[in-house]
């Protein structure tokens, strides 16, 4: 297991190692990886998610347990941390709804790809497509919703902004393309070899590039460590797998599907967050600081859950 540890989390460290130093000498700006990011999400992905739903059994499609797992997963812990920060600790809705999404939105296409890809091979992807599907159809749409609230423009405008969000979502080719697969593996439609092999090939590179752009985006974060940033960080690498654990359990899951439920729980905080918070102007350094920390961390927890869950 520790062979397997280190071949899967010292590739990734080097990637992200390099794209830090490309940062940080200023070899790319801010433009560049912006450029950089819509590369991956827009024409990179796509084809990688694609051919991996084209290459996933049927009965896994058919099989309603998956997408239960994520749902109950990932939006769980959300409404938990939601609830909590707002009614408990009596945070302001845009504070408690930015930190939900600091501690239940895991960074799946800039972070999971690579370590469960590294780990599983393409069978990770449909369980990447299925869980990075709740965030893109639910998490943002709710959460821009529930920030125009907080900023005061009332039920109708939140109503609209959801509805415009989520249609957006749609739109994006890393949501419409793996489920135009998915529609056509359920149909029992023959796919040739030579279209999946063309869109591996040019959804390879997804890997790499997406650690890359991670070390640029860690280049470029103002650190200022405070408790509250250590209580976040704890709970979205610590807390959050845990839930998802309890989650698979719940459902009955084993084998590889729970561990890559799991291990995409402990993967840290998606990088959208602190979009999130520099658009309304609110926890722009804690934000920016727990996306850094969550990276740090977890070089120590996600060995601990590749460990853990190794016998499930």
């Amino acid at each position: 297991m520790l062979g397997t540890i280190v071949t899967t989390l010292i590739p990734v460290a080097f990637v992200m190692f390099l794209g830090y130093m490309a940062g940080r000498r200023n070899f790319f700006q801010v433009a560049d990886r912006t450029l950089l990011t819509k590369l991956v999400l827009t024409w990179l992905l796509p084809p990688l998610l694609l051919s991996g739903i084209l290459e996933t059994p049927r009965a896994d499609l058919l099989d309603y347990k998956i997408p239960l797992i994520f749902l109950v997963g990932l939006m769980g812990p959300y409404l938990i941390v939601l609830l909590v920060c707002r009614f408990v600790l009596r945070y302001d809705l845009r504070v408690a709804t930015l930190k939900a999404g600091l501690m239940a939105f895991p960074d799946m296409v800039f972070m999971g790809i690579p370590i469960l890809h590294q780990l599983f091979g393409p069978s990770s992807l449909y369980s990447i497509l299925v869980a990075n599907l709740v965030p893109s159809l639910i998490i943002v749409p709710l959460t821009s919703v529930l920030l125009e609230l907080g900023s005061g423009k009332g039920a109708r405008g939140g109503s609209h902004v959801f509805v415009k969000t989520l249609a957006g979502a749609i739109r994006e080719p890393r949501v419409w393309a793996p489920l135009l697969g998915a529609v056509l593996v359920i149909l029992n439609l023959r796919i040739p070899q030579v279209v999946i092999t063309s869109l591996h090939l040019i959804g390879e590179p997804t890997t790499g590039l997406s650690l890359f752009v991670v070390g640029l985006i860690i280049a470029e974060e103002k650190v200022r460590m405070s408790v509250a940033v250590t209580a976040d960080t704890l709970f979205k690498n610590l807390a959050h797998p845990a839930a998802m654990l309890a989650t698979v359990l719940g459902f009955g899951v084993t084998g590889d599907l729970a561990r890559q439920a799991i291990l995409l729980a402990a993967i840290p905080s998606a990088v959208i967050t602190t979009m999130f918070a520099e658009q309304y102007g609110i926890l722009t350094s804690e934000s920016s600081t727990t996306i850094l920390a969550t990276r740090v961390l977890a070089f120590a927890t996600i060995p601990i859950v590749i460990e853990l869950t190794q016998h499930l």
